[in-house]
């Protein structure tokens, strides 16, 4: 770590830090620990290894029980591993802490990890006793594979047919959806020029709100609807917008705002009346829902 990690400052014990269980590099053999103690406090120091036959016991250059220095001195903990194996080693230090009294104790548990690997031997050449006599010649090429290299081959082959199966069923579904979006684009075109060149003849209500259980069905003429792409938002500008629903739009002063039937978080719908356009004398009930 490039930082500073305390596990007891100002006599409070971090436990946060405590609960780390840190890995040390493969080829970090020694840690170093800062202490100091304004009073007296005497300490013991064990240590615990989870592997010992690839790891050492941590040795330290300082007596395992004694009594904390006053000023700030480091002591240092050498964690070797034997090179017997690959392992990855938890190592426990334990430090207790005595102060004042045999009763007041603080038991302070550091954790770390290692990963330690095999040291590779050299090769010890059998001596011939006889140098004409016939040698087992080794033939790369001929050589069978061994199961290590076999179960690498076998499983190579698996992950590229894995792969080579991803990408076609991911290229089926990307024309699949592609030809889908066409095919709604279509839909929508088509449904859009018919709705403004054929305003009268249309049926879908384009005023339309959930008519409340205490509300009177009422019978409102039907106005075609305008449907715009979320895409083509981002291209049509305000005056284009306003010639595209002026065929639908209706004035805001032939709407009379009533009552409010109903409120939600976004919007509410209103009891009203619109005036004819042709007859300004005649009106009809209708419901007007807002959006904010």
């Amino acid at each position: 770590l490039d930082a500073e990690l305390s596990y007891v400052r100002n006599d409070v014990v971090n436990h946060c830090a405590l609960s780390f269980n840190l890995l040390i590099p493969s080829e970090t053999n020694n840690l170093h620990f800062s202490w100091h103690a304004k009073s007296k406090v005497e300490y013991k120091l064990g240590f615990q290894v989870d592997n010992p036959v690839a790891m050492a016991m941590p040795q330290t250059n300082i007596s395992l029980q004694g009594e904390v220095p006053r000023t700030l001195s480091v002591f240092r903990v050498e964690l070797s591993c034997t090179g017997r194996l690959d392992s990855e080693v938890t190592i426990l230090m334990q430090l207790n802490l005595t102060m004042n009294s045999s009763k007041n104790i603080t038991v302070l548990n550091f954790k770390r990890r290692k990963m330690c690997y095999r040291k590779l031997e050299p090769e010890v050449k059998s001596p011939t006793s006889d140098k004409n006599s016939s040698k087992a010649l080794f033939d790369p090429v001929n050589t069978a594979p061994t199961t290590s290299t076999r179960v690498f081959y076998i499983s190579v082959g698996v992950c590229c047919a894995v792969i080579f199966l991803v990408a076609i069923i991911l290229a089926v579904l990307h024309l699949h959806s592609m030809k889908r979006i066409e095919l709604d684009d279509s839909i929508s075109d088509s449904s859009s020029s018919q709705g403004l060149s054929q305003p009268s003849t249309q049926t879908t209500q384009y005023l339309r709100a959930d008519t409340p259980n205490n509300a009177t069905p009422v019978t409102s003429k039907c106005y075609p609807t305008l449907r715009i792409e979320k895409n083509d938002l981002k291209s049509v500008t305000l005056m284009e917008a306003k010639a595209k629903v002026k065929d639908i739009a209706i004035s805001r002063e032939r709407i009379t705002l009533k009552d409010v039937l109903q409120e939600g978080t976004f919007g509410r719908i209103f009891h009203g009346i619109l005036i004819e356009e042709k007859d300004p004398s005649k009106e009809k009930q209708v419901f007007v829902k807002t959006v904010k």
